[in-house]
């Protein structure tokens, strides 16, 4: 069996198709509280932890790919390139079009280029320009670009995983201290930037999965407890339970905006929901596992990066103005994902590896003896 096929775990593809579902309720939130009441619109506002699972899971199957190995860099840099960067320009491009030709509005080369570079996730004043959901690409890309050295470090001490979380946050919070007086288009302007927007305020999500990679590769054994499915799960409803009860009186005064909901989105739940569910759906056998291992929730997983990118903003609007229905737009979204992965984006992913990978000497990403 290759490394490649020893590394996939089928129910985590079907994992990121919730999760995508989980920030579209978000989005278009369904529970108006005229209607279904506060606690539901609440409890529904506050899924944008769908976001959450997709940084855990990020720092759970980079490092899982990558620790104990020697990996050539041009190789994992291209890997990753060819995942995200292809369709990211395409929509990017298509979206800055629409605004311009379409809506009428002045082209600014400058914020493109912010857009196309993912530097634009740095600043306050751009964060949703272009692809409104697109800054977490930003968050996504800097973890890419950290993971070598970070796995590196891991290679000398176990304790930097703990410990580079922590210098991250805290050089992300000397930089709000140094850059919010510059007020330089938001650039580190806030904390609440910091928390909610950037890789520096938001690594312990990534290192959280890091971690429990690190922790499966050490042992040997991918094997979970029993029951630790259904206890992230009931970690999960637990810190959605309180976001929900931290929500402010009103439409989008979310409970993550509070000091103790970015918190709780930030730290408890990766710890106590996430990382506990992933460990159970890689090692345990439940309902829940064969039900995200099924071929329609790991086709939706495979598309939910296409559908990520179009679920709001000039692509969904678009079907919605055709259409005229808000749950038809939702299925017609996900249909032009699957067309646009596998008519799209999976052969241009393909390609674009072959053109970019090359046989260097290999540096060593190495777990912690």
């Amino acid at each position: 069996m290759t490394d490649a096929k020893k590394d996939y775990f089928p129910a985590l593809t079907g994992l990121r198709a919730v999760a995508a579902a989980l920030v579209y309720v978000h989005h278009y939130n369904p529970f108006s509280p005229a209607r279904f009441g506060w606690r539901i619109h609440n409890l529904a506002a506050e899924t944008h932890i769908g976001v959450t699972v997709f940084f855990v899971l990020s720092g759970f199957l980079i490092g899982y790919r990558y620790l104990g190995r020697r990996v050539a860099l041009r190789t994992y840099f291209a890997n990753r390139v060819a995942r995200i960067y292809p369709m990211y320009l395409l929509l990017t491009t298509l979206v800055f079009a629409l605004l311009h030709y379409r809506e009428g509005l002045p082209f600014s080369l400058g914020e493109y280029l912010l857009n196309i570079t993912f530097l634009r996730g740095l600043f306050e004043q751009y964060v949703y320009s272009g692809i409104a959901q697109g800054w977490s690409l930003t968050v996504e890309e800097m973890f890419y670009l950290s993971a070598p050295l970070a796995f590196g470090l891991l290679q000398r001490s176990r304790q930097w995983l703990w410990a580079l979380p922590l210098a991250l946050v805290m050089l992300g919070a000397g930089l709000v201290v140094l850059c919010r007086p510059l007020q330089w288009h938001g650039f580190f302007g806030s904390f609440d930037f910091l928390f909610q927007f950037t890789y520096l305020g938001r690594a312990i999500e990534f290192f959280v999965g890091v971690g429990l990679a690190w922790w499966l590769r050490r042992t040997g054994t991918a094997h979970a407890p029993r029951g630790l499915t259904s206890a992230g799960m009931v970690g999960m409803l637990f810190c959605l339970g309180v976001l929900s009860l931290l929500h402010g009186p009103t439409e989008g005064s979310f409970g993550v905006f509070t000091p103790a909901g970015m918190f709780i989105n930030n730290v408890a739940l990766p710890v106590l929901g996430i990382a506990p569910l992933l460990w159970g759906l890689v090692g345990e056998a439940t309902w829940v596992r064969r039900l995200l291992s099924s071929r329609l929730l790991a086709l939706l997983g495979r598309s939910s990066y296409v559908f990520y990118l179009i679920h709001v903003g000039a692509v969904r609007h678009l079907l919605y103005q055709w259409i005229g229905s808000s749950v038809l737009t939702a299925l017609s979204l996900w249909l032009v994902s699957i067309l646009l992965y596998k008519m799209v984006e999976e052969p241009l992913n393909r390609w674009l590896r072959c053109v970019l990978q090359g046989s260097p000497a290999t540096a060593p990403v190495l777990m912690p003896q």
